[in-house]
């Protein structure tokens, strides 16, 4: 897992933003959870070349941001569903702002 060498600025809010939503996967899942609630399989599916171990730990990473929220359903087979939080449902103007900027690209 990657460890920042410096401590985040509490007085920088951009800062603070961009940490919890940079990772390699976290824009792609995240974007992807705007959408629509997904199991950890329907993730990979998306995201074909990312290992299971790498997701795992975004989501973990984003969980505990408060960015989403994990439910396990009490069924056999098991099943966990991950989905946006209000906080991370903020990123959606961001996210479409971003999106339009990369078209201009």
């Amino acid at each position: 897992m990657y460890q920042r060498k410096t401590a985040i600025k509490n007085d920088c809010s951009i800062e603070k933003a961009l940490n919890v939503v940079s990772g390699k996967w976290k824009p792609a899942i995240l974007s992807e959870l705007l959408k629509t609630n997904l199991r950890l399989k329907d993730i990979q599916i998306g995201l074909p070349e990312a290992s299971k171990r790498a997701l795992t730990q975004q989501l973990k990473e984003m969980i505990k941001d408060g960015l989403i929220e994990k439910e396990d359903f009490n069924q056999f087979p098991k099943k966990t569903e991950y989905s946006i939080t209000s906080l991370g449902a903020q990123l959606s103007t961001v996210f479409a702002a971003l999106s339009k900027f990369g078209d201009n690209l």
